[in-house]
Formats: structure tokens, C-alpha cells, sequence
């Protein structure tokens, strides 16, 4: 019961009342130390703890959802739910590398094991989804996908987003099957009926009647469903039709008001293709909908989008002062949004304000960690800046800082590409995962120091944890030279005193 009155304060906004309700339940089901031994879990509720940090998540108190999530698999170790949720709240919310996730995945399959349960198809596919996000290796996200289907052949979940990454990789009739074989088990599952409609949007002979006709079904069965009306209006506006797209985003932001990318669609709609003051009035409203309890000012992560597709429209209006208030904001709500980023620093570009968009480029760099894909994109975009102004030898030297940076940081588990290999390193992992202690420590996300590499004068990059440099060539002579004066010195003749006063 406490679980389900959670949801019903929840679904009123009042988050007060629902956390005090799991609080009570978790009270409640705390186990005493001489009832341990005799139950299942080894503190309290881990489902109400789970909830918990999801609860906590959603109002933005990353470090509480944390905490809660590791409590409920110290309570119960083979709690499936609890470390899907720890390692997309590490991956997602801390923008924590891979590894991170990994590593929860991994200890959540062994733990499972330990207590004598089947895998979990959950587990699998949001591994899987880890894999291909955020690593890009697509290949062993496949595997992981057969592995959840194995489990659960009917698992919707993992068909939908196997049938998405066929998709993108343009393996149209693998994808079609994936979404038919869901549809088979389950008539009504309107996020199928979307991801489908859309393949058929991408599809270079795909059907325009075929992807209307999945829009309109899965509308049917949720008429609510901002989710769905938002690329059903994109794809009409593709089609030319602009008004039948401005009814059903106004549509969606009255179904679901908390929705940022359907304000967002409505705003971009409203800049290409209405007037400028409507757009903004839709922005705000947007911004106002949308901003979360703890996001200040700007509103908070969902915001970012927002305050990024406003930033766009001041820059289009000529009216830069307000673009760059526009994307301070974005970049407040979400520090790491690459979308603000790129806008940015190409309007900087386009007025010929080259210092301020370099000064972008480099703060912003610092955010993200090496190798990520975001930063991949922002040091390509930085090169393409520099050769766009003329400055071929800054080019260079950009290109050389990212790839020096690439091969300082790689993830091991990228290069295994082969099966036999996938096998060899599985085993190792096994033997090698680390104890559940270590994996549930609390993050440290603090900055403690920093340096400029431009103040050192030479090449300053990161080795498994250590800093490590090399000395610039001018130093090293300058050393050389230092130590030639030395041997020079004290291998010649002393003079004594007496000849000294002669």
C-alpha cells in the first residue's frame, strides 16, 4: 500500500507527501538484527528503497537517489531494479564513463547468480543500451539483447530497442521484425507503433500512408501520448503540412504540459515558419511548464533544450546580446548540453568573434571526460572552426590535443571484437569484477585541483589516475646547459687561499 499511495501523491505533484508514505513503509519493513538471519533481505524493503531514489532522482537530489539505490542492494544484492537504477543514474545523471555502468551490470548478473535466480532479462537490456549509447559498440550490444531475449522471448523491451538499433543502422527488414514480433504479443504497445512509424519516416522506400496509419493507432491507444504526437507533427511538417503540425503539438502541450521536446518542436515551428514573437511567448511557457522544484533560474536539465532553441531564434533575429542570455541559461541547466555548445560557438563564428568562441570551446572541453562521444563531437567542431577562419596550424595542434587524448584514455573492453575474445574477456571479468563494496562506493563528483597545460608549457595528460607530462624540448637544454656549467666547475683546478691573496 505504501507504494502505491506514493504513486497517487506523486502523479498530483505532491512529492512531499508520496516520500513521506515510502518512508513510513521503509520504517515498517526494516528487518531487526535478530531477524536477519531469517529473511530475505538484509535490511529494509529494497522495492520501496528503489522507489525511493527514483523519487529523489526526479526532484534532482542525485547525491539522496545514490545513496538510496546502494542501500537497496546492500538489502538485497540480487535486486535487479536497484542496480539498473544505480548505473543509469551514474552513466546519465554524473555523466560517469561506461565503465561505471558496467561494472553495476556485471556485479548485478553475478549476484544474481550467487542466489541461485535466473538472469534478468531488465538487466541485459539496459546493459545493452549502456554498450550501444554510450560505448558505440553495437556489436556487443546485440549479444546483450540476445541474451534478454533468451530469457524472455517476448520481452517488448528488448525487441523495441533491438528493432531501434537495427534501424540506425539501416537493416530495415531486420528492424520490421523486431517491431512485428512485438506487436504480435502485444496489440496495444503505443512505443512500438511510434519507434515504427518513424523507421518508416527514415526509410528511403518507406510509406508515408504505412507511418500515418501506425501514428494514428498508437494514438488510439493513448490519445495522451505526447510522446507520440510530437514526431507525428515533425513528420507532417516534413510533409508540408504546417497547420495539421502546429494542431497536434499545441495538442501535445495540453495532454502533457512537463513534455520539453514537444514545446521545443512547437517553438522551432513556430521560428521557421510563423512569427518570431509567438515562438518566444511558447518558449517561455515551455520554460515555466517544465522547470523542476531544485533547477533555479533556469529551470532545471529539462530546460536546457529550451533555453538552447530560444538562444537559436535570438541569433536567427540578429539580436545577439539576448542569444548569448539565452544560452548562459542552457548551459545552467545542463552544463553539458552539446546542442548549446555547437549553437553557440558557430553564432560566435558567424559574427567573426573567433577569441569568445575559442573561450567557449575550452571551457566547455573541461566538462566532459576524455573520449566521450560529446567531447569527440565539440573537438571536431573546434577543428572545423579554426579551418573555417584560416588558421590551419591551430587546426592541427586541436586535432593533435584530441587524439593524444584518445589514446591516453581507452576503454579495454572496446577492443574486444571477435567472439572468441568477448568470451576470454566475460571470463576475466568474472575473476577480476571487484568486491560489491567497492562497486557501491558513493560517488566524488568534486573538482579538488586543476591545471593549465598552457602554463606548464608542454604536454600534460591523465594515465590511470596519475599525471603524467612531457618536458618541454627548450627546458630540457636549458637543463643540459645547467648541468655542463656544473661538471665544468668542479672539475677544474681549486685555488688556494694563500695564492688567492697573493
Amino acid at each position: 500500500p505504501y507504494l502505491g499511495l506514493s504513486k497517487i501523491a506523486e502523479r498530483r505533484r505532491d512529492f512531499q507527501r508520496a516520500k513521506e508514505c515510502l518512508k513510513a513503509g521503509i520504517t515498517q519493513s526494516y528487518c531487526k538484527p535478530d531477524e536477519v538471519s531469517s529473511s530475505l533481505d538484509q535490511g529494509a524493503n529494497p522495492f520501496l528503497l528503489q522507489a525511493l531514489g527514483a523519487l529523489e532522482e526526479k526532484m534532482g537530489h542525485l547525491s539522496e537517489a545514490e545513496a538510496l539505490y546502494i542501500e537497496a542492494v546492500k538489502s538485497r544484492p540480487s535486486h535487479a531494479a536497484g542496480w539498473v537504477s544505480l548505473a543509469q543514474l551514474r552513466t546519465r545523471r554524473f555523466r560517469q564513463g561506461a565503465a561505471a555502468g558496467r561494472v553495476c551490470y556485471q556485479t548485478a548478473e553475478r549476484e544474481l547468480k550467487r542466489a541461485g535466480k535466473k538472469p534478468s532479462s531488465y538487466v541485459y537490456t539496459a546493459w545493452a543500451a549502456l554498450e550501444y549509447k554510450k560505448a558505440g559498440n553495437a556489436k556487443k550490444a546485440k549479444k546483450l539483447f540476445e541474451s534478454a531475449l533468451k530469457v524472455d522471448p517476448k520481452c517488448s523491451a528488448a525487441l523495441l530497442q533491438l528493432g531501434q538499433l537495427e534501424a540506425d543502422q539501416e537493416n530495415w527488414s531486420d528492424a520490421e521484425k523486431c517491431f512485428e514480433q512485438v506487436l504480435k504479443c502485444d496489440q496495444r504497445n503505443s512505443r512500438v507503433m511510434q519507434a515504427y512509424a518513424i523507421m518508416e519516416t527514415r526509410r528511403p522506400e518507406g510509406d508515408s500512408r504505412k507511418a500515418i496509419g501506425l501514428f494514428e493507432r498508437a494514438l488510439l491507444v493513448n490519445p495522451r501520448d505526447a510522446g507520440v504526437l510530437q514526431p507525428y507533427a515533425l513528420y507532417c511538417a516534413d510533409l508540408g503540412d504546417i497547420e495539421m503540425a502546429r494542431e497536434l503539438l499545441e495538442r501535445g502541450t495540453q495532454v502533457n504540459k512537463r513534455h520539453a521536446p514537444v514545446w521545443q518542436a512547437w517553438g522551432v515551428l513556430e521560428t521557421r515558419y510563423g512569427e518570431p514573437e509567438v515562438a518566444r511567448d511558447i518558449f517561455q511557457q515551455g520554460i515555466w511548464a517544465c522547470a523542476s522544484l531544485s533547477g533555479g533560474q533556469s529551470g532545471g536539465h529539462k530546460c536546457a533544450r529550451l533555453w538552447q532553441a530560444w538562444g537559436v531564434l535570438e541569433a536567427r533575429e540578429a539580436d545577439y546580446a539576448a542569444a548569448r542570455r539565452c544560452f548562459n541559461r542552457a548551459l545552467d541547466a545542463d552544463n553539458r548540453n552539446v546542442a548549446t555548445i555547437t549553437a553557440w560557438t558557430r553564432m560566435e563564428e558567424t559574427i567573426g568573434n573567433y577569441d569568445e568562441s575559442r573561450h567557449i570551446f575550452e571551457r566547455c572541453l573541461k566538462q566532459f571526460p576524455p573520449s566521450s562521444n560529446e567531447k569527440i563531437a565539440l573537438w571536431r567542431s573546434y577543428e572545423i572552426m579554426e579551418k573555417n577562419a584560416g588558421n590551419i596550424s591551430a587546426a592541427q595542434e586541436i586535432y593533435r590535443r584530441s587524439m593524444g587524448e584518445s589514446f591516453a584514455v581507452r576503454d579495454d573492453a572496446d577492443l574486444v571484437t571477435d567472439s572468441v575474445e568477448l568470451k576470454i574477456e566475460q571470463q576475466k571479468q568474472e575473476k577480476l569484477l571487484p568486491p560489491m563494496t567497492e562497486v557501491l562506493k558513493k560517488s566524488k563528483e568534486m573538482e579538488v585541483s586543476r591545471w593549465d597545460a598552457s602554463s606548464m608549457r608542454g604536454e600534460v595528460w591523465l594515465n590511470d589516475g596519475s599525471i603524467e607530462g612531457k618536458v618541454p624540448a627548450a627546458v630540457l637544454e636549458k637543463n643540459k646547459n645547467k648541468k655542463k656549467r656544473s661538471n665544468a666547475s668542479s672539475n677544474s683546478p681549486s685555488v688556494s687561499d694563500e695564492e688567492a691573496s697573493r
